[in-house]
């Protein structure tokens, strides 16, 4: 008789659901962080940083209302998903799980950072002071989302990393975002259009060392030290799409480190940027949605061994002997 490994395919509502909360999250965390690092190059004239605070404000608002209302959603489905029952039938153990399982714990801290982040963005507010507010209340929702991953099952700094890599594509694609926006809206002379990119470039280069060395550990470790489950595992193949659709980000971001933002000078280098960083937001919010997907599937390290059926005839054969 011989061992099999039982493999456990994604929890599709599950992403579906967290996907656009993740998202709008990790926009106002990185726009939030962005906005706090162009305050370095405040003057007695202008201050980057307010101005972007203040065009971001409506698209704040939006994404943190997203937030408020799906957090409660995801929720009533992860009691749903534990209980084997439909969402209606959850409603009566929300309360039992909030009190006695360690994801209801994560829960009673996270739904209140929902709001807060809510508040935050709506409740009048200085401009200096609004980023500060949101981009404590979203690291606070990411750290709850990291003590209830699957990086729980493998310790506590495989909990740290995974909070680390939240954090650092939070910051790459809310900052891309930022200045995506900014560009748009906000009229910067030509200092400070440089100040503005060159503070996005450095952002996204720490983000994205944050990023390889974080992901590698915890992929490595959600893999069972095994390369092959990359191919023969739900969880691998998934990861799979999100490290080949991340080299096509490293591509794309690294011509507009090296090659645009040194020539900014010039008009056309300003517009391909701004081109660029508008492509980069829309592929992470893709990346984002893999990411939602992979962490909504059981990681290869968790599959079970079980004893394969034996072939039609087998045992008949094996007692003749």
């Amino acid at each position: 008789m011989t061992m099999s490994v039982m493999d456990m395919a994604p929890q599709w509502s599950s992403a579906i659901l967290a996907w656009p909360a993740i998202l709008a999250q990790s926009l106002i965390f990185g726009s939030a962080m962005l906005c706090i690092a162009l305050r370095t190059h405040a003057t007695d004239r202008s201050n980057p940083g307010d101005a972007l605070a203040r065009s971001l404000r409506g698209w704040w608002r939006g994404l943190a209302t997203v937030v408020m209302v799906l957090c409660p959603l995801m929720f009533v489905g992860e009691v749903a998903d534990m209980a084997g029952v439909t969402w209606w039938g959850a409603l009566p153990l929300l309360g039992e799980v909030l009190a006695q399982t360690w994801a209801g714990h994560t829960w009673m801290v996270r739904l209140p950072a929902a709001g807060a982040l809510a508040l935050a963005a709506w409740l009048p507010m200085r401009d200096r002071t609004r980023p500060i507010a949101l981009g404590i209340c979203s690291a606070v929702i990411m750290f709850c989302g990291s003590l209830k991953s699957h990086a729980i099952d493998f310790g506590a700094m495989s909990v740290a990393l995974r909070f680390v890599h939240a954090v650092a594509a939070a910051t790459w694609v809310g900052a891309l975002f930022g200045y995506w926006i900014g560009a748009r809206r906000t009229a910067l002379d030509e200092r400070e259009a440089a100040a503005a990119a060159a503070t996005l470039s450095l952002l996204a280069t720490w983000a994205v060392a944050l990023l390889i060395v974080s992901g590698g550990y915890v992929a490595w470790e959600a893999l069972g030290h095994n390369p092959g489950n990359l191919l023969y595992s739900s969880y691998g193949r998934v990861l799979s799409i999100k490290l080949e659709a991340f080299a096509v980000l490293l591509a794309i971001g690294g011509y507009s480190r090296f090659v645009l933002i040194p020539t900014l000078d010039r008009a056309s280098s300003q517009r391909l940027l701004i081109r660029n960083v508008r492509a980069e937001v829309i592929l992470i919010a893709g990346v984002i949605g893999v990411a939602a997907l992979l962490a909504a599937t059981p990681p290869a390290r968790m599959a079970m061994k079980l004893p394969a059926a034996d072939p039609p005839g087998a045992s008949a054969a094996t007692m003749a002997k």
